[in-house]
């Protein structure tokens, strides 16, 4: 396929393609009419019908299928706006900005104040110690969501969106919300095409190796009209003190163009701390965690 043509590709139209390729060549049935069966052909009736075998996939072959017709960091490319004033920007660099489009990531340190990381930590810390966090792995839902591999994380989870009950009991936390859904939106409204829509969770990785195995965020796309894959993450993290051996690193998977040899980049969740990445283009993991790892995680669309 000519690459050109790729990209015209509507992200269900690739996934249909991919699909339509795993399904073994049947010869065509000659009719439903008997007499137009072969002599040879021995009708039954009522003979079972035979049960087709469906092949199930996993969320990471299909990802691989799909970058492999065209790299997806192209695809998300495409969804940046053009004539982009960087000297607008509020929290974001013009360097972050091009690392962002060429890169697929970019890291932002120091952006939250001490005082405030300390307060989210020791409220989130509470908030697992009194079980009101979600174990991230008992949440999934196969029928909504049959490509994700649900047990393979190890996180607890509390959803903290703007209006959340969360947000009242706690100014420290809304105050982390609001720079994520008013500051950082705002900046990367003005570099991709957004619609608006964003997610917000704080999350809360024990100190027993937890981890969360290599994944990514959404399927890629080009499509500036569709709203349900996410396009760009957002983590800020909450640990104070971290030192090389607490674990917790997000390794990022860079791809590159596709041709390049994979390159694996580990990210300490340093407290201040910010990884912006393409959703739909930087697979990544969280390696296992030695010491109380939280994290706070935006996804915009």
């Amino acid at each position: 396929m000519d690459p050109t043509d790729s990209h015209k590709d509507a992200l269900a139209s690739r996934i249909m393609k991919y699909a339509a390729s795993k399904t073994a060549d049947l010869p065509a049935f000659p009719g439903d009419d008997v007499e137009s069966l072969p002599s040879d052909y021995e009708y039954q009736e009522d003979e079972e019908e035979e049960v087709e075998e469906v092949e199930e996939i996993s969320e990471m072959d299909l990802l691989h299928h799909l970058d492999a017709s065209i790299p997806p960091i192209l695809l998300a490319q495409e969804l940046f706006n053009e004539d982009v004033d960087s000297k607008s920007f509020k929290v974001l660099t013009a360097e972050q900005g091009n690392e962002l489009f060429h890169k697929g990531f970019a890291v932002l340190d120091n952006v939250i104040d001490l005082s405030v990381i300390q307060a989210v930590r020791e409220w989130g810390t509470h908030m697992f110690k009194t079980g009101q966090m979600d174990k991230a792995s008992g949440k999934h839902n196969e029928e909504e969501d049959p490509f994700r591999e649900g047990s393979a994380r190890g996180d607890y989870t509390i959803w903290v969106s703007p209006g959340s009950k969360f947000l009242e009991q706690l100014t420290a936390l809304k105050e982390c919300v609001d720079w994520f859904s008013k500051q950082l939106h705002e900046d990367l409204e003005k570099l991709v095409h957004l619609h608006g829509q964003a997610e917000y969770q704080l999350a809360y990785y024990p100190p027993d190796s937890s981890h969360y195995e290599r994944h990514r965020d959404s399927f890629p796309t080009n499509d500036r009209e569709d709203r349900d894959q996410r396009r760009v993450t957002a983590i800020v993290y909450f640990n104070p003190d971290w030192k090389q051996g607490d674990g917790g690193e997000l390794r990022i998977f860079d791809k590159g163009m596709g041709d390049d040899e994979e390159k694996q980049i580990d990210i300490a969740p340093m407290a201040g701390r910010c990884v912006v990445f393409l959703s739909g283009v930087m697979d990544h993991a969280v390696l296992p965690s030695f010491n109380e790892r939280i994290a706070l995680t935006s996804w915009y669309r």
